[in-house]
């Protein structure tokens, strides 16, 4: 068999960079913020994950501050609940938010390796989980996503695998196990097609569509890996990079109007849009203080007007982003 010259991979790579967008769109544009470094109703240190709930409330889960705070959709504070500790209501490191269809909200502890359900106000409804290797147990759970079964998946991310629960916490079925993909295969991944479906190195984010599609950031393989609702493997896209349609640590995961995937790209200081069948379609960010830009996006969420909220970590706050013109496929 003949090798591959360098020059023919890096032309095959710049050929699928130029076909991997599938459209067109105006770039994204801020058209809020709120939140700045600090401990009081509001403020933040470090946020890193976010949730949005039917009525619009957005809810964030405050790491350093070990707290969940409740915000209205233009970002004014609402209330909050938890503190330090191992306790009912209390976190160490709340990493992962969901919210299910009667608007409960489930936290994830990725220090305390527990899953704690409240309801809308707050209230301690369910907590399970401990520390381990089997079903229901976890190690440094970091994303949540809830499906229209009420159905709980979690990133089990030092298990490098994917768990399911009921509502009640029950535990159904896991799938995944650890596989790095080496920086040369994820980089040329349009040779190794194939390379490590349906296994993780530290899935950090998690979402699930309409159709019960489960959504998984791959993070340390670059990627976004597709699911069927019981784990069978469909999809997949990213890999290593800077380009469009490429991440850096694929972070933070969401499902937006017709289907949409959007992607916080960590180490590209991006957000990154997808078709529903995994086709590059915009990015919009670059590292920075300045309106629109990020340090570290963790998180993100899409409200049911298209505005998407992004986690921006290093800077403490939320920015929103909404797009006049629709995506033309």
């Amino acid at each position: 068999m003949n090798k591959i010259s360098p020059f023919t991979l890096f032309a095959v790579s710049a050929l699928l960079f130029v076909l991997s967008a599938c459209g067109g769109i105006d770039p994204y544009s801020r058209v809020d913020v709120f939140g700045q470094k600090g401990n009081n109703p509001g403020e933040f240190n470090e946020p890193f994950a976010i949730a949005v709930d039917a009525s619009g409330n957005v809810y964030v889960a405050d790491v350093r501050n070990q707290r969940i705070q409740k915000f209205s959709a233009k970002g004014q504070f609402l209330e909050l609940w938890g503190g330090e500790g191992n306790g009912p209501r209390q976190f160490e490191k709340p990493s992962g938010l969901a919210i299910d269809g009667t608007g409960n909200i489930y936290v994830a502890d990725y220090d305390l390796d527990r899953i704690q359900k409240f309801s809308p106000q707050g209230r301690l409804l369910l907590e399970w989980g401990s520390s381990g290797k089997l079903p229901g147990q976890f190690s440094s759970p970091a994303g949540l996503a809830v499906d229209f079964q009420d159905n709980i998946f979690v990133a089990d991310m030092y298990n490098h695998r994917v768990q399911k629960f009921d509502a009640n916490g029950k535990f159904l079925t896991t799938w995944g196990t650890y596989h790095p993909v080496s920086i040369f295969k994820s980089a040329f991944n349009f040779i190794f097609s194939r390379e490590g479906e349906g296994l993780f190195n530290y899935p950090a984010r998690i979402a699930v569509d309409g159709e019960g599609r489960v959504y998984v950031s791959d993070s340390y393989n670059n990627r976004v890996q597709v699911f069927s609702n019981q784990g069978e493997f469909l999809f997949k896209f990213g890999g290593v990079g800077l380009w469009g349609g490429r991440f850096r640590v694929s972070s933070g995961i969401a499902i937006g109007k017709q289907g949409h995937i959007f992607v916080a790209d960590f180490y590209n200081n991006r957000i990154q849009e997808f078709s529903k069948v995994g086709c590059f379609i915009a990015k919009w960010g670059v590292k920075g203080k300045d309106p629109g830009q990020f340090d570290g996006p963790t998180d993100l969420t899409v409200d049911s007007e298209g505005r998407v909220y992004v986690v921006d970590w290093g800077n403490h706050r939320i920015q929103v982003f909404k797009s006049g013109d629709p995506v033309k496929e």
